[in-house]
């Protein structure tokens, strides 16, 4: 199966030579194999949306999935309209997009939904989520933990979705749409040395306070193992045309 991974963003200047950028952090979640002689699941092809990268057409590829980005959706740059149109455009013939962090907030925000700055400020470091009405390709666990950095929140879901992933802190932590929408705010992708390098990279944003909190949080076990596993069966069902179901997680 071919995915476009769209590039909304990439690995922090400050650490960029030391650290693989976001298309290689998600081929290796999205393959990493059952065993030594299990093939690639996927294959993958890189865009760079931020420097006006699009496919000419929503089959040129199986599926897609929208990376995390410094920007904001309600930011002005030139790239973000042609990105929220496509989404539309795979929205309704139905084409597989998973959204991560800034990429579920540019799908929320695509298909009508509402994105703001949150006032209590970032959510950074290892954080726990309750998977609220489970999609049927995520039916291992109720609650599991991911890295987090963000400041922004999708607060309103586009219509005819269904949350599938909540928190105190967040409440929209993560979404679906029938079989062909998947977004998360959480980041399966990120390890514990980048995102530890990272936070020292924007600790004076954040606050040393919170920055030191999400350190010492780097040191709990996360779930994007398991995550990346959801991942992989949303597109492989996707690919089948199946009907998602959700399932009330109690």
């Amino acid at each position: 199966m071919h995915l476009a991974i769209l590039r909304t963003g990439q690995t922090n200047k400050a650490i960029s030579d030391s650290f693989p950028d976001y298309p290689e952090m998600f081929a290796r979640l999205l393959n990493r194999p059952a065993s030594d002689s299990q093939p690639p699941q996927f294959t993958f092809t890189s865009l760079a949306v931020f420097d006006g990268e699009l496919p000419a057409h929503i089959d040129d590829f199986d599926g897609y999935i929208i990376t995390g980005s410094a920007a904001g959706v309600y930011e002005t740059h030139s790239w973000l309209e042609p990105l929220f149109a496509f989404i539309r455009a795979c929205d309704a013939a139905k084409k597989p997009v998973c959204g991560i962090c800034f990429g579920h907030q540019a799908v929320a925000t695509a298909l009508g939904g509402e994105v703001t700055k949150w006032p209590d400020g970032w959510g950074v470091g290892v954080r726990d989520m309750h998977a609220a009405d489970k999609a049927d390709w995520m039916p291992e666990i109720d609650n599991f933990s991911l890295i987090y950095f963000h400041q922004d929140q999708v607060i309103k879901l586009p219509a005819g979705a269904k949350t599938i992933a909540t928190s105190p802190f967040c409440a929209i932590g993560g979404f679906a749409k029938e079989g062909h929408i998947f977004c998360l705010q959480g980041h399966p992708e990120f390890g514990v040395e980048y995102s530890a390098a990272l936070l020292e990279v924007i600790r004076e944003r954040v606050g040393n306070e919170r920055t030191d909190s999400a350190l010492a949080s780097l040191t709990r076990k996360t779930d994007a193992d398991i995550v990346a596993s959801w991942i992989g069966a949303f597109f492989t069902r996707a690919e089948k045309a199946e009907p998602m179901s959700l399932v009330s997680a109690g």
